[in-house]
């Protein structure tokens, strides 16, 4: 219950960061024609893009805590994961947007009007630092890819603000150009980590952050197990896993015994989030006879 609770207080934190995201668009929008800024302009085509990726965020998070059912047999997490994708392929896509039309304004800059940039990048920090903070506490590879959505605009908006008072001294309207890119190939970085993640979840490699050595440990603490092996693994989404193994035993334990056994590992195995497992029982003496 307290699982599906925190599920539920992170899709309220994808909504409030949409509708934030969302409201601050179209002040942008305004502020860019007002200030005669390319860069809150480019900001404002940008977080329009992020609104559109919280709002399927939303309802992809709210779907992957649907039960298994006939269709979905292991349940509809992979939503979650499939969205994060979707999110970074859009934030790979407008940082690389960011990029090139910084790089036009180097050799073209325009002057602009400081004093509402400096405005618009004090509003811009605390609308996303407000977002940013609801969703710290929520785990998940789908609200980290959203995190860096919100990270992305703070830095953004700080680099606004430091731009914009230089410019109100020195007309060096390049700056924004050159911090625009910087804080761009921050992002790209933290964003191909996080798609490495997603596509090894997508490719079923076994997870990194199951420990299976610990596992181990603690099933040789059985006395009916004389060995484990033949593990196979993937995971559902970045936080829960699915697990298959073989377990040795005495001939002669009973069936009873096996049962009671059975349900003993599984609690271990829910301890490491494991959701799902497969475990095959087999006779000692049988797999002495294979592995010679």
């Amino acid at each position: 219950m307290a699982h599906d609770h925190s599920h539920n207080h992170g899709s309220k934190n994808i909504l409030v960061a949409f509708f934030l995201n969302a409201t601050f668009t179209v002040i942008e929008l305004i502020g860019g024609y007002f200030t005669n800024s390319v860069a809150i302009y480019s900001d404002a085509l940008y977080d329009l893009g992020d609104s559109i990726a919280l709002l399927f965020s939303y309802f992809a998070e709210k779907y992957s805590h649907k039960s298994p059912d006939a269709k979905f047999t292991f349940g509809y997490r992979r939503f979650s994961v499939l969205s994060a994708l979707i999110n970074g392929l859009i934030l790979l896509t407008g940082s690389i947007f960011v990029i090139y039309e910084a790089i036009l304004r180097i050799a073209n800059p325009e002057e602009v009007k400081p004093d509402g940039m400096l405005l618009l990048a004090i509003l811009g920090i605390v609308v996303n630092s407000i977002a940013a903070f609801r969703l710290s506490k929520d785990k998940g590879i789908n609200q980290k890819m959203v995190m860096y959505h919100l990270f992305e605009d703070i830095l953004g908006w700080v680099a606004v603000l430091i731009v914009s008072i230089i410019l109100m001294f020195k007309p060096w309207f390049m700056l924004d150009s050159i911090l625009s890119i910087l804080i761009s190939l921050v992002i790209l970085r933290g964003v191909y980590k996080n798609i490495l993640k997603i596509s090894a979840i997508f490719l079923q490699q076994f997870p990194d952050d199951l420990k299976l050595r610990n596992i181990k440990e603690e099933l040789f603490k059985f006395d009916l197990i004389d060995d484990v092996h033949a593990f196979k693994g993937w995971s559902l989404d970045s936080e829960t896993y699915y697990l298959r193994f073989h377990v040795s035993i005495p001939e002669t334990t009973t069936i009873r015994e096996i049962d009671s056994l059975r349900l003993e590992v599984k609690k271990i195995l829910e301890k490491y989030n494991i959701a799902f497992s497969s475990i095959e029982f087999e006779s000692s003496i049988n797999n002495c006879i294979e592995n010679n």
